[in-house]
């Protein structure tokens, strides 16, 4: 007998019929469903850190901690487009920052850390593409992905140069503080981490971490840019949990960092990638300008009431 049915016998579950969905094995009994998957984390404590937090929107396995695999209730989700599910989440996401918040003594040298971090990034990626502008211009044919790359240089000369001010003013603020906030991180945010039926649930928590509130948001930013409207999920959690000024620029700041090209594999895929960056830029450009236009829009409605 191997060690997966005599976790299954040990909880009285006799499967008549197994499936996969999306490499989640099913299993299908007389009354129940459920998924099994061999341990490779014990999320021991985060479920209890949830628990005393009061934070119930987490699945909880069926089985003990100590059993080398987990066991959870399968969840049939509501028939929901990917918008609409997304504001759930985000409603849920609000309520475990709210719920999660704590206030701790500013790091004086984490700080400086983070932002010597985060302007070596920016300046190395400032040579990186003045280099590789050089390169390519000095070439007698360009490829269809460098052609795009130095038709478009100024929108990542761009991205950055506003990373680095919102850095400086992110290090200025902080270097003032004397407590910071921190919330409890999920930390892996996309929209198949979030099921939704009769309850809501959040999964996968092998990454979590307690740290800057703005990083959850970010990841799913990243994660999830090409497929849902940001701004509007964006406001909808601004207003449950709003960001302090200084955790907007280091927000902005980290958002608009482009990532590093290289050229190394067909021109089809090397003009995809260039593509992808340019899109994720002028996507994010766009809601940074929005959400500067809804603040300033705020602070004239507060200033004539």
């Amino acid at each position: 007998m191997n060690k997966e049915q005599e976790i299954l016998n040990k909880y009285n579950i006799v499967p008549i019929r197994f499936s996969y969905k999306n490499k989640i094995k099913i299993i299908e009994t007389e009354n129940d469903k459920y998924t099994i998957k061999q341990k490779t984390n014990n999320y021991h404590h985060i479920y209890k850190l949830l628990n005393n937090h009061n934070f119930e929107y987490y699945l909880k396995p069926i089985n003990s901690f100590d059993d080398s695999y987990e066991i959870y209730p399968y969840i049939i989700e509501k028939e929901l487009d990917s918008d609409t599910k997304a504001i759930n989440l985000m409603y849920i996401l609000s309520l475990l920052h709210n719920k999660t918040t704590i206030y701790k003594e500013i790091n004086l040298d984490k700080i400086k850390e983070i932002y010597e971090e985060i302007t070596n990034e920016i300046n190395h990626l400032l040579s990186y593409y003045y280099a590789l502008q050089d390169k390519i211009e000095n070439r007698l044919y360009m490829s269809p992905a460098e052609y795009l790359l130095i038709r478009n240089i100024n929108l990542i000369y761009k991205s950055l140069n506003s990373s680095r001010i919102h850095i400086d003013n992110w290090y200025k603020i902080k270097l003032k503080q004397k407590k910071e906030r921190q919330v409890l991180l999920h930390n892996n945010l996309k929209l198949e981490h979030f099921l939704q039926g009769e309850n809501s649930y959040l999964i996968n928590w092998k990454k979590y971490k307690i740290d800057n509130v703005i990083y959850d948001f970010l990841n799913f930013y990243k994660n999830e840019y090409q497929n849902l409207e940001m701004e509007n999920l964006f406001n909808t959690y601004q207003n449950k949990y709003q960001y302090t000024q200084d955790e907007k620029y280091l927000f902005y700041s980290l958002i608009q960092i482009p990532w590093l090209i290289k050229f190394e594999n067909t021109n089809y895929i090397n003009t995809l990638n260039v593509r992808k960056m340019l899109d994720y830029l002028e996507k994010t450009m766009h809601f940074i300008s929005q959400n500067y236009e809804k603040n300033q829009k705020t602070q004239e409605e507060e200033f004539h009431q």
